[in-house]
């Protein structure tokens, strides 16, 4: 499942806040991105078992645009993929949920679980995150903006565990 849900009136509004956070992106270590730069929004999840959540950078504008299409949200990314940049098949790592959600500042080919769909900049989509997906190599420079809710299994297991640390005063 593809589904576009909603879209945004000014990409270049959302293309400039994709700028404006340029300077704290990352490389990262993940073997199946390539030629992409990253930075982490609201919680990252560890790809160890079980995962683990740990506070990243927060933003109030991306917080406002991801609550308005998934309330629950813990988890983003801002991704920056350079001209040839994409991402490889895979399935979204245990720690995330199983919808994801996207927006992005130029068009470009998504295939989900075998099938290619043209998306549309500045168009969100929803998809699921536990079937094979991928980017081809773009064409163009990219900037996305992709959100998940947590696995809330390993969510909740994770906050008791906190909670539980928490010392009072």
């Amino acid at each position: 499942m593809v589904e576009a849900i909603g879209r945004i009136s000014n990409i270049s509004s959302f293309q400039d806040w994709c700028e404006s956070k340029h300077h704290l992106m990352r490389r990262g270590r993940y073997r199946l991105d390539f030629k992409r730069i990253f930075l982490t929004l609201g919680w990252s999840v560890t790809l160890d078992k079980p995962p683990l959540y740990l506070p990243a950078h927060k933003d109030k504008r991306m917080n406002r645009l991801a609550s308005k299409y998934c309330p629950n949200w813990k988890i983003s990314l801002l991704c920056y993929y350079e001209k040839g940049g994409g991402i490889k098949p895979h399935r979204d790592a245990t720690g995330y949920g199983k919808i994801g959600y996207s927006l992005s500042t130029t068009d470009f080919m998504f295939k989900h679980d075998g099938t290619p769909h043209s998306c549309k900049a500045g168009t969100i989509y929803r998809f699921e995150t536990k079937k094979t997906h991928e980017v081809p190599p773009l064409p163009h420079p990219r900037s996305v903006l992709i959100w998940w809710e947590p696995d809330w299994q390993y969510w909740n297991k994770y906050w008791n565990q906190v909670q539980q640390l928490e010392l009072p005063l």
